[in-house]
């Protein structure tokens, strides 16, 4: 069977992110058709006894929230992890992960670990500071025994924090995962990335890719900003766990890179020392340093995946695999867009929201759907609406500028 799956987010216990609520998301999950939902942040000890607290085990590792029967949970965190990654290196390079357990026993085992670690569990996204790629290594086979069937993989693999990304230049995964690195069969695409870019990159030819929305709060226009399709054999954790590291994943829905924030190289204005000019750059040369502030440029994803494309010079010899993917913007931006208006919670946009919802089934199915019979679902919309909804569909969208430096690229919708 296939379902919809969103399995990377953080709770109110994450930096910046404000209280959120399970209820809250189990709503939004139904109009968005997200079948299962990564936790966020189930290692904190507030969060996790919440979780305890709310949800009920409906299937082997699948949790459910009352008065919410579709709405499914997997327990889930990141953790970010920082090695030096030789000895003669002063410099630490940090590396996200994103963990899923089968269970609560698992969560209780791997903060234990934690604490053996000398880990301080008081922020959503662990931090935990090894010496070496060795020590990495060891890490990630120590939680996998400890707690068997957890599964992690690299988090939004190519932005600045990812295992690829500009802030830790390394060639290859086991620079920084040592001897682990064999065991890596899946890493998440990131919204500044996307299949095509990913398999640029030789490394990555062979691996499993899942793409998330990475969200931090409830809102429309964040749960399931990308999600994966599965084909599972059983609807529990470990039916999505083999699907994700065998052969199950059906189709990922994913960002427009140039919309991610950290597409292209440059450094925004605002930031400290940089505040009165903006540069970004698209191609052409990276500079040594940026010309309006003199400091090192933050690196964009594109500019990241051409370095590795041409660093790479390993042999690997399994096949590519088939990627099906489809870029898409969050259907709230598109109403917002199609009525030449900025916010994406005003009450036009939410009416003409759930109009389409109560027309299409939700937003998962809304895009699945034929541009024929969509066209005639939402034949009511107003034209401006309906235009920007089935331009979007066929892929009629880009962002100019693209994202840079934290700073996400700004839509335009491309009508016939």
């Amino acid at each position: 069977m296939k379902i919809a799956v969103d399995l990377h987010s953080h709770s109110g216990y994450s930096g910046g992110v404000g209280k959120i609520r399970l209820e809250n998301i189990a709503e939004t999950m139904k109009l968005k058709g997200i079948d299962i939902f990564g936790t966020g942040d189930c290692l904190h000890p507030a969060w996790n006894a919440k979780l305890k607290e709310e949800l009920t085990e409906t299937a082997n590792g699948i949790y459910r929230l009352s008065g919410f029967p579709k709405a499914g949970f997997v327990l889930q965190n990141e953790m970010v992890l920082t090695a030096a990654l030789s000895p003669a290196s002063k410099t630490r390079k940090s590396v996200h992960m994103v963990f899923l357990y089968p269970n609560f026993h698992s969560t209780e085992i791997v903060s234990r670990l934690l604490d053996k670690y000398g880990v301080k569990n008081t922020i959503g996204r662990p931090f935990v500071k090894l010496e070496s790629p060795a020590a990495v290594s060891r890490f990630l086979k120590n939680v996998m025994d400890a707690a068997p069937g957890t599964l992690a993989f690299p988090a939004h693999a190519m932005t600045p924090d990812g295992i690829y990304g500009s802030h830790n230049p390394v060639t290859y995964l086991e620079e920084f995962f040592g001897d682990y690195a064999k065991e890596i069969r899946l890493i998440e695409t990131g919204l500044s990335a996307d299949p095509e870019m990913l398999d640029r990159i030789p490394e990555c030819r062979s691996l499993n890719f899942i793409s998330n929305s990475d969200c931090h709060s409830a809102a429309l226009n964040r749960i399931g900003r990308e999600f994966t399709l599965l084909n599972v054999d059983t609807p529990d954790y470990s039916g999505i766990r083999k699907a994700l590291t065998e052969t199950g994943i059906s189709a990922t829905f994913e960002f427009n890179p140039r919309e991610g924030k950290f597409f292209a190289t440059g450094h925004r204005k605002g930031k400290e020392g940089h505040s009165h000019e903006s540069f970004r750059l698209e191609t052409g040369k990276i500079p040594d340093r940026c010309p309006v502030c003199g400091k090192a440029l933050t690196i964009g994803v594109a500019d990241r995946v051409s370095q590795l494309s041409a660093s790479q010079k390993k042999q690997f010899t399994s096949k590519i695999l088939h990627r099906d993917f489809h870029h898409l913007i969050p259907l709230v931006e598109v109403i917002s867009a199609g009525l030449g208006q900025k916010s994406v919670s005003g009450k036009k946009v939410l009416s003409l929201y759930r109009i389409c919802v109560e027309k299409c089934g939700n937003e998962v199915s809304l895009w699945q759907m034929k541009l024929p019979e969509l066209a005639q679902r939402l034949q009511k919309l107003p034209d401006s609406v309906l235009a920007s909804i089935l331009s979007v569909h066929e892929g009629k969208f880009t962002f100019d500028p693209p994202g840079y430096d934290g700073e996400y690229g700004k839509l335009k919708i491309l009508r016939d």
